[in-house]
């Protein structure tokens, strides 16, 4: 509130004051009830001369800018803003009485501090009761959070809320803008991700989600300032390279794999087949490019795969071997135990193959299990017992999801069948069991049998033998017991 009073610096200014007192044509309490009224509003109001000094501010404009409603009066906005923002508001003003007409708009502003913010801003002309222009008079509100909100969801709406690339919608928008003859030649990149779905089913979304970042993250350390980059779908990017020939698009491509080599991990590979199409005249259609460049990209993917699921079921066996108790060599003697019982039965050598990559992924399931019960020393709950009963079924996904493990989703879903039907997930019995499973079932149990467990101590050769006997036809198949039996007294003898 302005007051009048002995105070020296609202002195000098007194003349401003009786100038607006008379202006307004008020008696005192009049003035003084306007003035109570603009303190209680909470948007930032003043009133200004001819030469854009400060006559009157409220109370919510002083304290928004530190000061108070004293500090401004006969000041101008140079005093409280940058020169850069008073310039602004100075020529608004000076137009608002040149053309008597208002302004209305939205200005961003800087305060001193250099906090930026955004109002939403009216600027009238101001007459005395002649009709004689005096000044401007304002209101202002802060509408930054109104701004921000706005602008979030404008960058939502163009961009992938996951890896923060342009998303498809922006993609196609650019797409038009840039399909001119000024931009050629014009070259589209089309990616896609490889074992995204793997990875989602061995290790959950949250690792994937991790891969679908990475990834965005070398795409956008490989592409240009200029080229536009986005997420297209699930798996799958695509860029717009303008005036780019297909040589230069090359090089990008082949910084993007070196990128990959370099950041995989065994946890997480990173791998994505690329294809390349460039528009070089104008009669060509931009959507035959684009088709172009998504078939050479789905080539290349079937020509990657080979290598692609070997890296990937290779990362998978690394990551299995992190909680497994056994060591190297236990795995390989179980592994060879189990290839005897296979040639004793006279599997073929493609069905040895498969038993060879059951036996190191038989478990793939526990990829998803928490670290906890993994580490687990006690006897397991019931409800972690119901987890541990689900993963084959988790393993069965996995192995489903990859072409190279696809052959033993069945055998690692009946992993766990025991021959009397009394297992799980199924309670599937004797042939209905997959052979593979009946014999890692088996050759895994013994295993399990002469080997120290956190939670138990392991049995001589001789009690695994007996207990072997005793589960004939319940758990295990009776004619593998009798080849194993056989392949142990030979390893005896």
């Amino acid at each position: 509130m302005i007051k009048e009073g002995k105070d020296k610096s609202a002195g000098k200014n007194n003349h401003v004051l009786n100038n607006i007192k008379d202006i307004l044509h008020k008696q005192e309490d009049q003035y003084y009830l306007f003035q109570t009224l603009i303190d209680n509003i909470p948007d930032y109001i003043y009133i200004k001369d001819s030469k854009s000094r400060f006559i009157m501010v409220n109370k919510a404009m002083a304290d928004f800018l530190g000061s108070k409603p004293d500090d401004f009066i006969g000041k101008t906005d140079f005093d409280f803003y940058p020169k850069k923002v008073a310039k602004r508001c100075f020529e608004d003003e000076n137009k608002v009485i040149k053309n008597k007409e208002p302004i209305i708009g939205m200005v961003e502003m800087v305060v001193s501090s250099g906090k930026e913010f955004w109002v939403s801003s009216s600027k009238i002309p101001w007459y005395d009761r002649n009709g004689k222009i005096m000044g401007t008079m304002g209101i202002s509100r802060d509408i930054t959070e109104i701004k921000h909100a706005e602008e979030k969801i404008e960058y939502l709406s163009f961009h992938d809320r996951l890896t923060g690339l342009y998303n498809r919608a922006y993609f196609e928008e650019e797409l038009k803008r840039l399909d001119t003859e000024r931009q050629l030649p014009v070259t589209i990149v089309m990616g896609d991700l490889n074992g995204l779905k793997l990875i989602n089913d061995a290790y959950g979304h949250a690792r994937g989600d991790i891969l679908l970042k990475r990834i965005a993250d070398i795409l956008k350390e490989s592409f240009r300032r200029e080229d536009i980059i986005s997420r297209w779908g699930g798996d799958e990017f695509i860029s717009i390279l303008p005036k780019t020939s297909k040589d230069d698009a090359k090089n990008i491509v082949r910084r993007i794999k070196e990128l990959c080599s370099e950041k995989s991990s065994t946890n997480i590979p990173l791998s994505i087949s690329i294809g390349i199409s460039t528009k070089k005249k104008s009669s060509e259609n931009i959507d035959d490019i684009l088709k172009k460049a998504e078939d050479r990209m789905y080539k290349n993917k079937i020509s990657d795969s080979a290598s692609i699921n070997d890296s990937l079921v290779l990362s998978l066996k690394e990551n299995l071997k992190k909680g497994d108790y056994r060591s190297e060599t236990r795995i390989r003697k179980m592994e060879e135990y189990a290839l005897l019982i296979g040639k004793k039965l006279k599997l073929s050598s493609l069905k040895l193959e498969e038993l060879s990559l059951l036996l190191n992924l038989h478990n793939i399931g526990k990829l998803a299990l928490v670290d906890e019960i993994m580490a687990k020393k006690g006897r397991l709950t019931k409800e972690e017992w119901k987890i541990i009963k689900e993963l084959p079924e988790i393993g069965y996904r996995i192995a489903e999801s990859s072409p190279k493990l696809k052959s033993i989703a069945e055998p690692i879903l009946s992993h766990h069948e025991w021959y009397n039907g009394q297992g799980y997930p199924r309670g599937i019995k004797g042939d209905e069991i997959p052979i593979l499973s009946r014999i890692s079932f088996l050759v895994n149990s013994y295993e399990a049998m002469t080997n120290d467990r956190p939670y138990r101590k392991k049995l001589t050769k001789k009690e695994a033998i007996e207990e072997i006997r005793r589960c004939c036809g319940t758990q295990f198949d009776p004619k593998v017991i009798d080849v194993f039996l056989e392949i142990l007294e030979e390893e005896e003898e």
